[in-house]
């Protein structure tokens, strides 16, 4: 459909007093191009789908650079206190002497740190209960051999021989010394704490030793198993985050790979 404008080509007055002559011409033009309803609907259509394919993946790389980033912060903060704890208390953290299955040394440690709340087998389960409305996971969506909750590290899997068992700090990490696999104290470290999320192995919680382990079958990290570690130690481990339910060489991963590759 085309619509008419006026072309004025010549216009013509002799004088104020006469009669003007004007010559018109009427051109026709084109109206101006424009989408459609349909058009607008199915271009908006693609944006969406291409939306839904990249947006999750941005969300889930975005996340696993938090993650690396709380983990490297609450690493350096506990691999220095730590080392301060040994010098100030003439003890070794290698081969077992600082001895924080104690729970007057779980105090002493706690000192260290700001704005500590003591977790204790009052007030445990409360403290924890962050576990109970969020249970534990994996990061590979794989079952957990039990319930991770406040029950299994308040009175199942509590080794500490008397009433503190580990701490919150006044930024909401959570130090937890919880278990004996074998390999030595293990401590579960929660970097945001129980009641903020996901709480999942390998992501915001991992467990580190702090006795035997670091010697030479650790190859002297507290953080469990590096590949060229485990290279070393002739070990070819499908899973290598996992001893168990733990995220026991995560943070070994994390430190060798410099990112969250899994």
């Amino acid at each position: 459909m085309k619509k008419n404008i006026f072309n004025l080509q010549t216009f013509h007055c002799k004088n104020l007093t006469k009669s003007c002559h004007s010559e018109v011409q009427i051109s026709e033009v084109p109206r101006s191009a424009g989408f459609t309803l349909a058009e607008v609907l199915i271009t908006l259509g693609v944006i969406g789908v291409v939306a839904a394919m990249t947006i999750p993946g941005l969300m889930n790389t975005y996340k696993k650079k938090q993650y690396y980033t709380q983990f490297m912060k609450a690493r350096s903060v506990i691999e220095n206190t730590l080392r301060m704890y040994a010098n100030d208390n003439d003890c070794e953290i290698a081969d077992g002497s600082c001895d924080f299955k104690k729970s007057e040394n779980v105090e002493k440690l706690g000192r260290y740190f700001k704005g500590v709340q003591y977790i204790t087998e009052d007030n445990c389960t409360k403290l924890l209960s962050g576990y109970d409305k969020m249970p534990i996971k994996r990061y590979d969506k794989q079952p957990v051999d039990e319930p991770l909750d406040s029950e299994y590290f308040c009175e199942v899997n509590s080794i500490v021989d008397s009433d503190i068992k580990g701490f919150t700090t006044i930024d909401g990490m959570m130090l937890n010394f919880d278990q004996d696999d074998g390999y030595g104290l293990g401590i579960t470290l929660d970097v945001n704490g129980p009641n903020s999320g996901p709480n999942v192995y390998g992501r915001d919680i991992f467990v580190f030793y702090t006795d035997s382990v670091v010697g030479e079958y650790f190859c002297n990290s507290i953080w469990g198993m590096s590949k060229a570690c485990k290279e070393k130690n002739n070990l070819n481990w499908g899973a290598e985050c996992y001893n168990g339910n733990f995220s026991s060489d995560c943070g070994a991963r994390l430190i060798e790979e410099g990112k969250m590759n899994y």
